[in-house]
């Protein structure tokens, strides 16, 4: 029977070198470590062998990056939910006529809040990253011109991250700006986000003859930013919108220091950005109940393409001296298909309800998540 490799071929050879490279690391520092230096590699299958390299290299730091990110990607979903949901007051239902939005109000303001509920999982192969975010985010925004919207946004949220090897707890502060462009039947939608990040972690490193569980805290920074173009080719109380968008994305944490025995090491600082596109189709069909209030089902799907660099490197040593090496994180997906469906309910003319479920799925990572909204139009 051919060998089978425990993970990715890419990812196999760079858990290698990792692990390599603690090792020379450990030699370096002047300090016995037996369960590093002299491992007993009796009894060992391939797969065991490459999970204890993994975990005593600290591998789970480089991936705080991408868990990060994509703790951060409901955000920005809920400023593009709040545009196009958003109300405009200047829409008037005709039939064979193309409207602006799925729904019309006399108001030229709204404040929302939206409730997240959203969690995920990255797939390393042999011990894949979960992660729970939860989080409240409160919104304004008001008409500047006949074709021009803006609103600002603020909120928090909290995540849980739980591997084998690692428990971690991220704790985020979002503010927020966004503008969208109606003209006829085209829509432009801008936005941008900056997220304020304060991590802790304790990774689990259990080895033949030596333990230990070092601990750290960090502090990170992350910006998004994007433009959607939409065109409605729908008529009268239906919307069909052809969508096509660009994105981009920057990470930046801080250097920290683990607290721990022989295993504890020194993380360097880290900062990475890729740009992305997304295309797909979005569907809105307003139903008017006998009782006066509105019913709004939606569903939007999209295929999303990452550029650039999908691996994260991070730069670290252990505490107790000797060189720096490299981890890297399990890679970025490359390309994702994107769903989300929901529901709005006008209950009258300034007060809606809407609720959202959306899912995620890529190569090497799935996420889902719901969502709850209540706007008021003034």
């Amino acid at each position: 029977m051919p060998y089978q490799l425990p993970c990715k071929p890419r990812f196999f050879v760079l858990t290698i070198a990792s692990a390599l490279g603690f090792i020379n690391a450990a030699f370096a520092s002047g300090n016995s470590v037996p369960a590093l230096t002299a491992p007993k590699l009796s009894g060992y299958t391939s797969e065991s062998l490459a999970y204890d390299l993994v975990t005593f290299t600290g591998d789970s730091n480089a991936n705080l990056a991408k868990a990060t990110l994509n703790s951060d990607a409901p955000i920005s979903a809920a400023l593009l939910s709040a545009m196009r949901r958003l109300d405009t007051s200047s829409v008037t239902y005709r039939e064979n006529v193309s409207p602006r939005m799925a729904a019309s109000s006399d108001a030229n303001g709204r404040v929302w809040l939206q409730a997240l509920g959203h969690s995920g999982e990255m797939d390393r192969d042999y011990d894949p990253l979960k992660y729970s975010t939860q989080g409240l985010l409160m919104g304004a925004d008001w008409q500047l011109s006949e074709y021009w919207h803006v609103g600002v946004m603020g909120g928090s949220s909290v995540t849980g991250q739980k591997s084998k090897e690692l428990d971690g707890n991220l704790e985020s502060w979002h503010l927020g700006a966004y503008a969208l462009r109606q003209v006829g039947p085209t829509s432009l939608r801008l936005g941008a986000t900056h997220n304020n990040h304060k991590g802790s972690s304790a990774r689990r490193v259990n080895l033949p003859g030596f333990t230990d569980r070092p601990e750290g805290r960090y502090e990170a920074f992350s910006q998004q930013g994007f433009a959607e173009l939409g065109y409605n080719l729908g008529r009268a109380n239906v919307r069909i919108e052809p969508f096509a968008s660009i994105g981009y994305q920057r990470y930046q944490r801080d250097s920290f220091t683990e607290r721990g025995d022989r295993a504890a090491l020194k993380v360097r600082g880290q900062s990475e950005d890729n740009f992305s596109s997304t295309f797909g189709l979005r569907l809105a069909k307003l139903n008017r109940l006998d009782n006066g209030m509105q019913l709004t089902p939606h569903l939007s799907a999209g295929w999303k393409h990452t550029y650039g660099e999908v691996y994260t490197e991070t730069r670290q040593r252990l505490l107790l001296g000797g060189n720096d090496y490299s981890t890297y994180s399990a890679p970025l997906d490359r390309n994702k298909v994107m769903v989300d469906v929901g529901l709005d309910l006008k209950l009258s003319e300034r007060n809606t309800l809407g609720m959202g479920l959306m899912g995620e799925m890529g190569s090497d990572s799935r996420s889902h998540g719901i969502t709850g909204q209540w706007r008021m139009s003034f």
